[in-house]
């Protein structure tokens, strides 16, 4: 499934490159470091998937997931975050799924099974 992951360039970029590698039928295409950029990536690799982290800005993220699901309504949408008492203002953006980013792999496999992707390999999420 192709995806795109959103999050400034660093370990946790880095970190979610990985574990999204290990995870079958998942296959990162791009990587964006900003909202814009991340936009311009789904036009140009139209994926099924865009898992953003929290390390982008509250209103870029909410900009980011206004504009990916009214320009491709098919997109499937992973937040993490840093807090789970943001979740339900998450989901009222657009998510589809919402993790917290340093939570073990159990949990971000459960968060893409509520995108309808496969179990992934036994790594843990990085902190930066």
């Amino acid at each position: 499934m192709p995806t795109v992951i959103v999050s400034r360039p660093g370990i946790m970029q880095q970190s979610l490159r990985a574990s999204l590698a290990a995870c079958r039928g998942i296959d990162v295409v791009a990587t964006s470091g900003d909202g814009l950029t991340a936009l311009r990536q789904v036009a140009l690799h139209h994926p099924d998937m865009l898992v953003i982290d929290a390390n982008l800005l509250d209103e870029e993220v909410e900009a980011l997931l206004a504009a990916a699901k009214t320009e491709h309504p098919a997109i499937r949408c992973l937040v993490l975050t840093r807090s789970s008492q943001h979740a339900p203002q998450i989901t009222a953006w657009g998510a589809d799924a919402v993790a917290r980013r340093d939570e073990s792999a159990q949990q971000l496999q459960a968060a893409l099974a509520k995108l309808g992707h496969v179990p992934c390999g036994p790594q843990r999420l990085s902190e930066e």
